[in-house]
């Protein structure tokens, strides 16, 4: 039975086939709007250079460098009801500091390239999942139009890719769907900024593989429960959901054993975008904490927050016996959480991540700095009306502890419609900003974000 004799068999007919593709492009009247295309979820149309930015309170002199935020910013016509907050073009928002100033604000579009944006080996990339090259941009933040890597990759690449300080190398877990089959790959970028080692991983089960860790002998694989719908993408929405059927997981891949099995952990359903940290214990065995979600894209195919909140959750992997253990750690929501830049896949002892509030209506409304050592946390709250952003650790010029230094992040400020950048002592999370940067327009809320020194 071809499609129109099953329209008209089952009493549609052509003007019912009709209505229905018409209630699955548009939204119903009376239906609510979608919440990404609305408020500072909503793109901005204007690309700005504006210099001598204003300053309240004082900028560390130490810091000399570029802030940069990558996020999508979907430029024309976009489809509202089936719109996803992780789609549209990347635009890049960045301020330059120097000698306690704040020199300039620019934002720039970059493509396809909407979730993060790193620096290595002196090149800085714009980056994105599932088959998207980086996009390396100047220090005007202007695509080069370079190839990414010196023209060494070959594949696909990550928004999240993990450096190992010791060796100066970065690793990611990179999925893409060439020729329509679902391929993961384990890409290792040296420390010269050149591809050198790109490693085939079986992943059948398709998962929205946006996040990995590292340890000084693995490479996590998370295996979790959102995987590739044909369903979804054959109706024009993000093609990835939530699903019962698959059998979460956590991999450990030996990052020298070419030829070494993966090591699975089978686990409680749940989604994970986004690590802390992981390492290993003083026995080998591996500890891990991230962002955990108990279900996603299910009922919401918009976004995520909606049907679980994310919550701070380690589990303990012992790689003797196979077993595991799973504690959720904190009862405050929190997502985009941030380490020392020097310690991914080391010990460590602080971290620090974005309060969501109440999963319904997430307000971004509070930085929370976890001391996982004594087991506690220092919590900052964001004026009323103001929402923030991931929070970037920058690590003092000859730091003598590990929380020596200063977080970053963009606060969008509801009663004048625009955004600043709020800089805070590490240290003294809960005194407040030391320093804002007035910006001239808002910046939406994005993802991810570095700061990159002079």
């Amino acid at each position: 039975m071809n499609k129109r004799q099953f329209l008209k068999y089952a009493g549609f007919g052509l003007g019912g086939a009709g209505l229905l593709w018409g209630l699955d492009r548009f939204r119903l009247p009376g239906t609510p709007k979608n919440p990404y295309l609305a408020g500072n979820y909503a793109p901005v149309e204007d690309l700005i250079l504006e210099n001598a930015l204003t300053v309240i309170g004082e900028i560390p002199k130490e810091l000399a460098g570029v802030y940069l935020r990558n996020g999508p910013n979907p430029m024309g016509a976009v489809n509202e009801k089936k719109h996803h907050w992780f789609s549209g073009q990347g635009m890049l928002h960045g301020l330059r500091l120097d000698e306690g100033k704040a020199l300039w604000y620019r934002n720039q579009s970059v493509g396809s390239a909407n979730t993060h944006v790193i620096s290595h080996a002196g090149k800085t990339y714009a980056t994105v999942e599932a088959g998207g090259a980086p996009v390396e941009v100047d220090e005007d933040m202007r695509p080069t139009g370079e190839a990414a890597f010196e023209g060494t990759l070959n594949s696909g690449f990550s928004a999240h890719a993990k450096l190992d300080s010791q060796s100066g190398e970065l690793h990611a877990l990179c999925y893409e769907f060439p020729q329509g089959n679902y391929l993961v790959n384990h890409v290792v970028v040296g420390r010269d900024g050149r591809v050198r080692k790109t490693r085939t991983i079986d992943l059948p089960s398709q998962t929205m593989l946006h996040e990995c860790a590292i340890t000084d002998n693995y490479v996590l694989v998370l295996d979790l429960s959102v995987t590739f719908d044909m369903y979804k993408l054959g109706r024009g929405y993000f093609p990835f959901s939530w699903n019962d059927a698959h059998q979460a997981r956590i991999g450990l891949m030996p990052r020298q054993e070419e030829d070494a099995t993966v090591q699975w952990f089978n686990i409680d359903p749940c989604y994970v975008f986004h690590t802390f940290n992981a390492c290993e214990d003083d026995n080998g065995n591996v500890v891990v904490d991230a962002m955990r979600y108990q279900r996603l894209f299910d009922q919401d195919w918009n976004g995520p927050f909606t049907e679980s909140p994310p919550m701070l959750t380690r589990w303990n992997l012992n790689v003797t016996t196979g077993q595991y253990t799973e504690d959720m750690i904190d009862d405050l929501p929190g997502e985009f959480p941030r380490v020392h830049p020097d310690l991914d896949g080391k010990p460590y002892r602080f971290g620090y991540c974005l309060g969501i509030g109440s999963m319904r209506s997430p307000d971004f409304g509070r930085i929370i700095k976890y001391d996982f050592a004594d087991d506690s946390k220092r919590v900052y709250e964001f004026r009323k009306g103001e929402s923030g952003a991931e929070p970037v650790f920058i690590p003092s010029v000859n730091a003598r502890s590990e929380d020596e230094g200063y977080l970053m992040s963009l606060v969008y400020d509801r009663s004048d419609n625009k955004s600043n950048l709020q800089i805070f002592n590490a240290q003294g999370l809960t005194d407040g900003p030391i320093a804002k940067v007035m910006l001239p327009q808002r910046v939406p809320y994005g993802f991810h974000g570095n700061w990159i020194n002079a």
